[in-house]
């Protein structure tokens, strides 16, 4: 196979030399406040009938550098369209001399090995191995089946974890796979005033369980030149190589389209796809004007991006539940007549367009939720009108046609961040005059609980998108020398992906092809959102994304004038 010139994704290669000899000389100590812990390294696991065989065989450590990770740091520049071809060429051709595997950290985060009975959950459930253990496996076999190298990072908020819990996870974990895990991950601190000062006179250290979704961004320093890619979730949360296929199958589009913009005469790139057969031409001539910190208006349809809009364009997830109505109980979002799913938010305003689905094609509940039967949680066959939406809704929503991308919904973000798209509300404010776009509204942000990059999209965080910086130490001003403070954030800035999207500026986008945003749709495999969050925050996705086709509908209307 033939060479690739290495290039790091918006990155210039010196800059990126720069930043990984910055990361390999970094202190390796957390802050002042917090005290160091050790891991467990488990060796990897093999199938009963190679036993005998395995059993003479050394096991690589996932804390051991691996044949296909012991090269020099340069060797590690991989772009996005070659880490694209790794993770999607033929598994015959997955381990071959002229190239390496496709190499993922899957790292879990989860407080608890046992429920504790809030939320909805049963006290004293088995967590670990009836939720957490068969989410994992069911992510990392999905991997290695299409024959990427992936190692398991367990993140743990445990006193302690017995050795036949270590063993149970160790065996239920398919062949060859590294697992290495931190079993009392929960930080110390001292709490603080907002002057830095000790809170009381008396204070002592303690633990601060808020920082355990910090941890993993340790993990992801320490072993950043091991892998090609990175996921980091909440321990209920269903990740496939369907997600992560999807996500860098769109972060390679966004990435052409910015290197095009980067190249060309004016600075910027345009939409040059037909809509059905047709060139759409913008005929207006007047534009909305930004009613808040926007640079932009809210009634973007196609228009040019710069390499620096397209800098921020992210693709983003989605948290899903799906309707579980087993067990004969009444079930709060089927009651009534219309039921709340059947008279689901702004329906009135924003009404969905099902058209879609015989054009374009219709959700697949099997990408994100698709489990085998006999899990107490989550109900087995689900069927597209299954999926249920509650962590924002159309009103925060807006849309846009990419150049080089193709239509897409855009998230609520930061308003001095937008990059603009056409408001769900554009020209009738849901009938309030004095309604905004949703900014920063926890309500209808849409937690995704986690992230997942490739290397050098880490280190463009790290180095370029993030205040203070996406990897430790968090030191600096933009932390006020602690970030175990809460005012700093906890379990949603760390590790939902509110630091990516809040504090580093990054415009979240899911694809309206069907196909494509079935695979932003993350199984929140929990299932108890449905039972103890508010009915009327609930939508099918069905319907949702019906909303966002009658938004397009009505984003094309407005370029006639």
């Amino acid at each position: 196979m033939a060479a690739m010139t290495p290039r790091i994704l918006l990155i210039p290669a010196l800059v990126t030399v720069l930043a990984l000899c910055s990361l390999l000389i970094a202190i390796s100590l957390q802050n002042s406040t917090t005290t160091t812990t050790t891991t467990t390294t488990i060796t990897t696991t093999s199938s009963p009938g190679a036993a005998e065989t395995d059993s003479k065989k050394r096991r690589r450590r996932l804390s051991e550098s691996s044949s296909s990770s012991s090269s020099s740091a340069s060797d590690h520049h991989h772009d996005l369209e070659r880490v694209l071809h790794l993770a999607t060429r033929p598994i015959e051709d997955a381990y071959t001399e002229d190239d390496t595997p496709f190499r993922v950290l899957f790292i879990v985060t989860t407080l608890a090995e046992y429920d504790k009975g809030t939320r909805g959950t049963i006290h004293g459930a088995d967590r670990l191995k009836d939720l957490v253990l068969p989410l994992l496996v069911d992510g990392v076999t999905s991997m290695i089946t299409r024959g990427w190298q992936v190692d398991v990072y367990l993140i743990c908020g445990f006193e302690t974890l017995t050795d036949s819990r270590k063993s149970m996870i160790q065996n239920a974990l398919p062949p060859n796979v590294g697992l290495e895990i931190w079993a009392d991950a929960i930080p110390f601190y001292y709490v603080k005033k907002f002057n830095q000062e000790l809170k009381r006179v008396d204070q002592t250290i303690e633990h601060a369980p808020h920082g355990l979704s910090r941890q993993h961004r340790f993990v992801v320093r320490d072993k950043l030149l091991e892998y090609d890619f990175f996921t980091a979730f909440e321990d209920d949360m269903r990740i496939t190589a369907d997600h992560v296929i999807n996500f860098l199958e769109m972060s390679v589009e966004i990435d052409r389209m910015r290197r095009k913009a980067e190249e060309s005469p004016d600075g910027k790139v345009r939409v040059e796809e037909e809509e059905d057969g047709i060139i759409v031409e913008d005929r207006r001539t007047t534009r909305g004007k930004s009613m808040d910190k926007a640079n932009v208006g809210n009634d973007l349809v196609q228009d040019p991006m710069t390499a620096e809009d397209l800098r921020r364009l992210w693709p983003g997830f989605v948290r899903t539940e799906v309707l579980d109505a087993r067990g004969g109980e009444p079930h709060q979002l089927l009651g009534g007549a219309p039921s709340p799913l059947d008279r689901y938010k702004w329906m009135e305003d924003v009404p969905a367009s099902l058209e879609y689905e015989q054009t374009h094609g219709t959700i697949d509940p099997n990408v994100c939720c698709g489990v085998p039967p006999g899990r107490a949680r989550t109900p087995p066959d689900p069927q597209k009108d299954d999926l249920l939406l509650w962590e924002t809704d159309i009103s925060a929503m807006g849309v846009r046609h990419y150049p080089g991308i193709g239509w897409a919904a855009a998230m609520t973000v930061e308003d001095r961040a937008d990059v603009g798209s056409y408001w769900s509300g554009e020209g009738h404010n849901y009938n309030d005059p004095g309604m905004k776009r949703p900014r920063r509204v926890n309500s209808l942000i849409g937690q995704q609980a986690g992230w997942m990059a490739t290397r050098s999209q880490i280190l463009y965080f790290h180095e370029h998108a993030c205040p203070g910086g996406f990897l430790p130490p968090f030191d600096g001003k933009e932390w006020v020398n602690d970030s175990l403070q809460t005012r700093n954030g906890a379990v949603e800035f760390w590790s939902g992906g509110y630091q990516l999207f809040g504090k580093c500026y990054f415009n979240r986008i899911l694809s309206l092809d069907p196909k494509r945003f079935s695979r932003q749709l993350l199984y929140h495999a929990s299932n108890n959102k449905q039972r103890t969050v508010s009915s009327g925050k609930f939508v099918r996705y069905t319907h949702f994304l019906g909303q966002l086709y009658t938004v397009k509908e009505r984003a094309l209307r407005s370029l006639m004038g």
